[in-house]
């Protein structure tokens, strides 16, 4: 195309009579354009049976033309030419963006697999910590067994050495000591056999994030259980502590010694999971409890039995179950993770500030669990997250 643009384009009067172009095979000087074959002829050349009846038209008047017709091809070539550019610039970057996000997803890919091995290591810490408690108990029953047993020989052996002398006595002295020796033989009791037992835990695989997002629950709190300086948001969602107390009717499910609540939604099987804003409250408690629970009474929380939870107490963070146990955290949680299966009997506790987990209770629930949240008596509020479209608080 650029070649024929410079054969057409105009040259000077003297390059015109200079350099007039003729025909190879006439020799004579080309004049015509045929518009059919697209050829510059001669006068001789036109008169050839080849290009009978074709549209001859003077060079001057066909190069105006097709001069006219090659500059209006030139801006939509300009017009393509910029389009195409454009096109690979949106490619350029939408391939940054896939790089960017091939980057992020192996991040998030490692990131979940260290998560699941983290999981899977502090789960296996909890089942062989349960199987040393289990190896224990054991040993304890095993020493008591051999005791009891050990003490009944030494008490036959005595009775025999008593016996035998009894046999040798005078007919007056066997009669007299008779009651005693028949009350001694008619009381032993021989020691109850120990029946030794090894509970093998299931194996336990923890459950990333993103798994646990298939158990979400909505849940919601019980205003029927607030303790009266509890006061509970609109959205039944949020609670926070007030120093005055409110006028409620009296209830025996109602908290009336720590500020706690406890949620609508009652478990007794399957799997269920629920996260729990703290933010930066200097004391509370999440967790389950038995619908049993005591309300009016004051316990320690160690004596809480049917109370598993995570709390926040004088600065430490501690999982209080049958027995408290000090927790070392990484990062300060804004959130708690809760995922419980009641079938399993398993409660565990996830860091939502950076999804990582904390710690887990194994335990045969004896009746039907409750979501538990313990307040505090800070002026800042505790709230349940709802189940939202992209399940985040």
């Amino acid at each position: 195309m650029v070649s024929t643009v410079r054969l057409l384009q105009p040259k000077s009067e003297a390059e015109r009579q200079g350099e007039s172009p003729r025909c190879e095979k006439h020799s004579q000087i080309l004049t015509l354009f045929c518009e059919e074959d697209l050829e510059v002829l001669c006068h001789q050349c036109a008169q050839l049976p080849d290009h009978e009846g074709h549209h001859m038209r003077p060079i001057t008047e066909a190069a105006a033309d097709h001069r006219g017709r090659i500059q209006s091809y030139t801006q939509p070539l300009r017009r393509q030419v910029a389009d195409l550019q454009k096109q690979l610039a949106i490619q350029e970057r939408e391939l940054l963006g896939l790089s960017e996000k091939v980057k992020s997803s192996r991040q998030q890919v490692s990131s979940e697999y260290e998560s699941v091995s983290l999981l899977l290591r502090n789960t296996e810490e909890v089942v062989l910590s349960r199987l040393d408690e289990d190896e224990d108990d054991l040993q304890h029953q095993h020493n008591a067994s051999m005791t009891d047993i050990s003490d009944h020989i030494s008490a036959l052996n005595r009775l025999l050495t008593e016996l035998a002398e009894k046999i040798v006595m005078p007919e007056v002295e066997l009669l007299a000591a008779i009651k005693g020796t028949l009350n001694m033989y008619g009381n032993l009791k021989p020691p109850e056999p120990c029946s030794f037992r090894v509970r093998v835990p299931e194996a336990i695989i923890p459950l990333s994030y993103p798994a646990m997002q298939k158990f979400r629950e909505d849940i919601t709190l019980d205003p029927e259980t607030a303790h009266p300086k509890v006061y509970l948001f609109e959205d039944k969602r949020h609670a926070i502590f007030m120093k005055r107390k409110q006028s409620v009717p009296p209830n025996p499910k109602r908290f009336e010694i720590y500020p706690a609540v406890l949620g609508s939604e009652a478990f007794n099987s399957g799997r269920h999971y629920w996260e729990v804003q703290v933010g930066s409250k200097t004391r509370w408690a999440v967790g389950v409890c038995t619908e049993s629970l005591p309300r009016s009474v004051k316990q320690s929380q160690a004596e809480q039995n049917g109370c598993w939870t995570i709390q926040l107490h004088h600065g430490n963070y501690v999982a209080c179950g049958t027995e408290p146990v000090t927790l070392l955290l990484k990062e300060k949680p804004r959130g708690i993770g809760v995922y419980l299966d009641c079938d399993l009997g398993e409660i565990s506790f996830y860091n939502l500030s950076d999804r990582s987990y904390i710690h887990s209770f194994m335990y045969n629930f004896p009746e039907v669990l409750k979501p538990y949240f313990y307040v505090g008596r800070d002026s800042k509020p505790l709230g349940v997250c709802q189940v939202t479209m992209t399940d985040k608080c």
